[in-house]
């Protein structure tokens, strides 16, 4: 299994199943806030921003007061069968439109997974934001007693402009350099089936060389009402303590979604972390170096 490099993460799991998923002693990162905080600042008209980062569909079906619908598949082009982030001129009139500023806060949220609101995030940082964090666990923890609404909330346009912030960036070239430099490590946050070349969203199959897996499943508890929640700062050190923090890290999966959720975590964890935008479907589809 060792010429996989795969990032084991089995020892750790089995020592922290007793740990209680209720950890709001603990703290949590400022940038993962909970559903208590976001309810008091609903309540008390602060001035946050909040985006659902679902479908325009799940938004319409019910979601949280004063949020703004955010899709993020807005923020995608597609381009010889591979996803990417839209360039300044694109993205411009988009968050201009969606009322974004340079000083507010934004909170961003979805279903539960965070996939998506980790990608905002990441467009958002990649686009000179900085004042952003994501609801721990979205809609689905959101509690019974803070009841969801359809009213559908209109942004006031602003004047933003984009200043791009290239270091959270990693372009193709980036990935090729670092599939082979010791100076980086490459993580691979698609299944451990597609990382292993036994499935895979494109005819090729494998991972980019040297890159290590690791699962999106390994960041979460699961409640006792089967809410999956981001585990405490103390716990995710204990994941990210077996990586190596000296080199600079790149982050992909297929599309560009899964693999934000691990650049959010690990730089929040204090790495040198940027995401390969285009990921595997960019690599495979032009063609380049795998393994299995």
């Amino acid at each position: 299994m060792s010429k996989y490099r795969i990032t084991i993460f089995s020892v750790m799991v089995l020592f922290i199943l007793g740990i209680s998923p209720t950890y709001a002693s603990e703290g949590q990162h400022p940038w993962v806030i909970e559903s208590h905080w976001l309810h008091q600042q609903i309540t008390h008209q602060q001035p946050v921003m909040i985006f659902d980062a679902r479908s325009q569909e799940q938004y319409q079906q019910g979601h949280i007061n004063t949020a703004i619908s955010f899709p993020t598949a807005l923020t995608y082009v597609e381009i010889n069968n591979a996803y990417y982030v839209k360039n300044i001129k694109k993205i411009a009139p988009l968050l201009q439109q969606k009322g974004v500023t340079a000083s507010q806060k934004i909170i961003i949220y979805d279903q539960g997974d965070l996939k998506n609101a980790a990608r905002l995030f990441w467009v958002l940082e990649l686009y000179g934001i900085k004042n952003i964090a994501i609801l721990n666990g979205g809609i689905d923890a959101w509690p019974e007693q803070y009841p969801l609404t359809k009213t559908h909330t209109t942004p006031q346009p602003s004047q933003y402009f984009p200043v791009l912030n290239s270091s959270v960036y990693a372009s193709t070239t980036v990935a090729k350099v670092a599939a082979y430099s010791d100076l980086y490590q490459l993580y691979d946050s698609r299944t451990l089936d597609e990382f292993m070349g036994k499935r895979s969203a494109t005819e090729k199959f494998g991972h980019i060389p040297k890159a290590k897996s690791i699962q999106n499943s390994t960041f979460f508890n699961t409640t006792t009402a089967g809410v999956k929640l981001l585990k405490s700062p103390k716990q995710l050190d204990i994941i990210f303590a077996t990586l190596d923090k000296s080199r600079k890290s790149v982050t992909y999966c297929n599309k560009g979604k899964a693999s934000t959720l691990t650049y959010f975590l690990m730089k929040q964890a204090g790495f040198k972390v940027s995401h390969y935008d285009g990921s595997w479907l960019e690599w495979s589809e032009k063609g380049l170096p795998i393994e299995k």
